[in-house]
């Protein structure tokens, strides 16, 4: 999730240039399914492999909703329970039965009132049962006048779990699947507001997107290195990269403030990009979109959070100026094999 420390929310710019070249529509994607709740604000998006089913975070609720195969919608998780704050990252370990979840506070959040300034902002990992929704167990940073917001996630095979944190320190965090205990990684010196991350599907490679680009961690030694792009590409600052996803040695990144869904595509050392693909800009259904969940090949996300409808007294606008919450899907398959009879 993109915020900034005083967590002002996101007002949207619209697209100018990607690779220095006036940026047009390009529609891939198409509807998968949506959310006639207008209001949740969501930030994030998983997928059950077993179950065939989805869940829906929400910043503003503090609840998660679940989808059914058969489009049956239904809160999994009720509104602040457990004393959840706003749903940031989520992701499901379908093999053990988990649903983890980032919360943090924030001002998206309903009847949310702390100051960072003053009492600090809560932050926390919450791990439930992902066929009941039962609370298994919480790891929560509470600190008062400290300042945590746990953004996303990614759980290995073996069920170790990485979480980037930011604001208080820029760092990363995980939780051994043996020791069952939240740790601190490493805190990074030159990154700032760490974001989405993803294993290489060796799992050898930890991916980070944050402010100034992304960064790569070889989790044999924990070393760190920028990822290295080609010139032109603009992935920092304003262009800088949400969700983040591993797929066929590229990666899949959604650009929030530029209504882009993008795949860079990696050279074999998998610390370089070699050339980068825009799979969708300007769907007309989006305004913010932020993370995704691969299904094989294809890459559902969401489209429009939403995180800039608020009024200048902080209430957000009435529902009759929101849209319903939109999932699109993108065959990523496809898009290769046209990107391939483009260039024979």
């Amino acid at each position: 999730m993109k915020v900034n420390p005083s967590f002002v929310v996101i007002i949207l710019f619209s697209i100018s240039f990607i690779f220095n070249v006036q940026a047009q529509n390009l529609n891939n994607s198409h509807i998968a399914f949506t959310i006639p709740e207008k209001d949740v604000l969501p930030e994030s998006i998983a997928y059950d492999s077993i179950k065939n089913e989805f869940y829906i975070g929400s910043t503003r609720k503090g609840k998660v909703i679940k989808v059914s195969k058969d489009g049956l919608q239904k809160n999994f998780i009720l509104p602040k329970q457990e004393g959840l704050w706003m749903i940031v990252g989520i992701k499901t370990d379908a093999k053990r039965r988990n649903l983890w979840v980032c919360s943090s506070g924030g001002d998206n959040l309903v009847g949310y009132t702390l100051k960072d300034d003053k009492e600090g902002r809560p932050a926390g990992i919450f791990k439930f049962n992902l066929d009941t929704g039962k609370l298994i167990k919480k790891y929560v940073l509470n600190i008062p006048g400290e300042v945590h917001f746990f953004n996303d996630l990614e759980i290995t095979k073996s069920g170790d779990v990485y979480i980037t944190h930011m604001f208080s320190e820029h760092a990363l965090f995980k939780i051994d699947q043996n020791s069952d205990q939240l740790e601190k990684v490493m805190v990074f010196n030159h990154m700032k507001y760490p974001n989405g991350l993803t294993l290489s599907n060796d799992e050898t490679k930890l991916y980070i997107a944050h402010s100034e680009g992304i960064s790569v961690i070889e989790l044999s030694d924990n070393k760190i290195k920028t990822v290295q792009i080609p010139e032109g590409l603009k992935i920092a600052h304003r262009e800088s990269i949400d969700g983040l996803y591993f797929y066929n040695n590229s990666l899949i990144g959604i650009q929030p403030d530029m209504n882009t869904v993008l795949q860079l595509v990696m050279d074999k050392s998998g610390t370089k990009i070699i050339e980068a693909k825009p799979l969708e800009i300007n769907h007309p259904m989006m305004n913010n979109p932020t993370t995704g969940a691969l299904v094989n090949d294809i890459f559902y996300y969401i489209a429009n959070a939403q995180f800039g409808s608020f009024n200048k007294d902080g209430s957000l606008f009435p529902k009759e100026k929101l849209y319903e919450v939109c999932i699109l899907k993108l065959h990523l398959k496809k898009q290769s094999s046209i990107k391939n009879e483009h260039h024979e």
